[in-house]
């Protein structure tokens, strides 16, 4: 399904998470805790997305990050819906990571980038809250 055939009926609805994180790469695959957010392998490094007040054994870290997750569910069959997504945000110079978990997609970006974003997505018919 392309998106523009699944937002005739679906509203597209976002949040933006109260805490910073930061995107850390880690020797090892942490204990899971309320304050990380994800975990990702890819065989190569382990990359721990968490609260910037974490405690974890960091080898790089890049932060402040605010994280922006879609939470309209999102069939597996969708057609560019982060790709609408990202390219609203690259048209107005906001760099972001992206995550995908099982049915949500989820941006991160730098604090500064993150009053514009919202701006730029609520233009675009996203429904945004803050929580």
């Amino acid at each position: 399904m392309k998106f523009e055939e699944f937002t005739k009926d679906t509203e597209v609805r976002a949040s933006v998470r109260e805490k910073e994180y930061s995107i850390a790469k880690v020797n090892s695959i942490p204990a899971m805790s309320p304050e990380i957010f994800a975990v990702i392998t890819d065989g190569h490094e382990i990359t721990v997305i968490a609260e910037v007040d974490h405690q974890l054994d960091v080898l790089k870290e890049e932060k402040p990050f605010r994280i922006i997750s879609f939470d309209t569910a999102l069939p597996f069959d969708l057609i560019g819906f982060l790709a609408y997504i990202t390219k609203l945000l690259a048209d107005h110079n906001i760099s972001l990571f992206a995550i995908s978990s099982f049915s949500t997609d989820h941006i991160l970006m730098k604090e500064t980038f993150l009053e514009r974003a919202v701006e730029v997505l609520r233009d675009a018919n996203v429904k945004i809250d803050f929580k």
